[in-house]
């Protein structure tokens, strides 16, 4: 596997990854026409453009042996819903997807470690955040080995669809 920095050319492989890990994990939940919308909202090559070039952003690529992306990980200043989140001194692994045909590979640790250096670097010992879908108990499992603990929640939303997502730090 080949860990690489996201690049202008990776962002139709990048959309791709995209939008089949959060169908394959989340899809279910929603109403075709709002998991589309949301979809094509987040998940274009465009708005992944504008989102990589983003000087306090860190986003690595995952590619297997045939090139074909696998997983991904962003992490940047802080966003989440939180009264005591400063995004001018604190960081936030935003996004961490590994494709279900990868899962159990040792991916998803390597990527998080990776950020959770880019964090320490940028943010020195200031704390250091995640959100979790409430019931994706694996990546639970995971951020909580990581010294993660829930500190909130908040609802996020797809179309008219709200979820319950658990605001984790250390």
């Amino acid at each position: 596997m080949l860990i690489q920095p996201v690049q202008n050319a990776d962002l139709s492989d990048l959309s791709r990854l995209g939008r089949e890990t959060f169908t394959h994990t989340f899809g279910h939940l929603y109403p075709a026409e709002d998991l589309a919308a949301y979809l094509d909202k987040t998940y274009a090559p465009r708005v992944l453009g504008e989102e990589t070039q983003g000087k306090d952003q860190f986003w690595r690529l995952v590619r297997n042996n045939r090139g074909r992306a696998m997983a991904y990980i962003q992490a940047g200043p802080v966003g989440l819903p939180h009264a005591e989140a400063d995004p001018n001194t604190q960081g936030e692994i935003k996004r961490l997807y590994v494709h279900h045909e990868a899962q159990g590979s040792g991916l998803g640790k390597q990527l998080l470690e990776l950020g959770l250096a880019f964090l320490k670097a940028r943010y020195g010992d200031a704390p250091q955040w995640i959100g979790v879908w409430s019931e994706n108990y694996r990546a639970q499992r995971l951020y909580e080995g990581y010294g993660f603990t829930r500190v909130g929640d908040y609802g996020f939303k797809v179309g008219g669809t709200t979820d319950l997502e658990f605001i984790l730090r250390r």
